[in-house]
């Protein structure tokens, strides 16, 4: 019954646009429409080139021949596709700059005092190409002091589709932005190995500035689409990051991190 009241409606609303469909076949191609979507499927316009009635998947709807920007027959090289060869809706994003933001834990050793600090990032990438992707990120990390990081990335889909693996890798150097709240007894008590202390002895007490530090973090990671221009996703990887201290008597200290990194993002382009 509801299949039969919804067959009489379409009929209804689109006889009349029927009527002025012309004798000749559909065409097939991709429909670059003006609002940025992409849809594959068959079309034919109407005699007075007002309309333009496109049959997707197993859809059929009438659009303003104005809203098209223009079609081809050559796939859109960025576009999202199925594993058949089915002509149906979907839509692309022809803007190659995206936004990646992601929120985790920095996991490690459970009996130090802050075994998975909480940290948030957000990088603005450029795609060179269809799969590759270059950018330059920031966020906030919660350690021994708030540092924000700065960061260039790279990354890399290992597959086209909706469902995508990916492999990511974040390098650069950590700021500290407010005043260390470490000293010597306080970084080695937590089961922190020094890089280097020169000249040693310290005093437990000794208080230190903190300085900021170089970091690295490969990760693999998948993500998949949502809906048009935005995608979740998940990774893990391998964090290094060397913090570095310094007393007002000439003392350094380095710090080396070695921790798993577990995110969630979002995709957004």
């Amino acid at each position: 019954m509801v299949k039969l009241l919804l067959s009489l409606i379409t009929t209804f609303l689109f006889v009349p646009l029927y009527a002025q469909i012309e004798s000749g076949s559909y065409a097939r191609g991709f429909i670059h429409l003006k609002d940025g979507r992409v849809i594959k499927g068959d079309y034919i316009y109407t005699s007075d080139l007002e309309k333009i009635q496109i049959v997707s998947q197993q859809s059929t709807f009438v659009l303003d021949a104005s809203e098209v920007e223009f079609i081809s027959k050559n796939r859109p090289p960025r576009i999202k596709q199925d594993k058949t060869d089915n002509f149906d809706e979907v839509v692309v994003s022809n803007n190659r700059f995206f936004n990646l933001s992601e929120m985790g834990l920095l996991v490690g050793n459970p009996e130090n005092r802050q075994s998975a600090p909480f940290v948030v990032s957000s990088s603005f990438n450029y795609s060179v190409f269809s799969k590759l992707s270059f950018g330059l990120g920031s966020g906030v990390e919660f350690l021994h002091e708030t540092y924000v990081p700065a960061t260039v990335n790279a990354m890399y889909n290992l597959r086209s589709g909706r469902t995508v693996p990916f492999l990511i890798l974040h390098g650069g150097y950590l700021f500290p932005i407010e005043k260390s709240r470490t000293s010597y007894g306080a970084i080695i008590n937590n089961g922190n190995a020094p890089g280097m202390i020169w000249p040693w002895p310290v005093e437990e007490n000794t208080p230190f500035k903190a300085k900021g530090g170089f970091l690295v973090n490969p990760a693999i990671g998948i993500f998949s689409q949502t809906r048009s221009g935005y995608a979740i996703t998940i990774s893990a990887g391998y964090r290094f990051h060397r913090l570095n201290y310094a007393a007002n008597n000439d003392y350094s200290l380095d710090v080396d991190y070695n921790r798993l990194t577990i995110k969630l993002g979002i995709i957004i382009n």
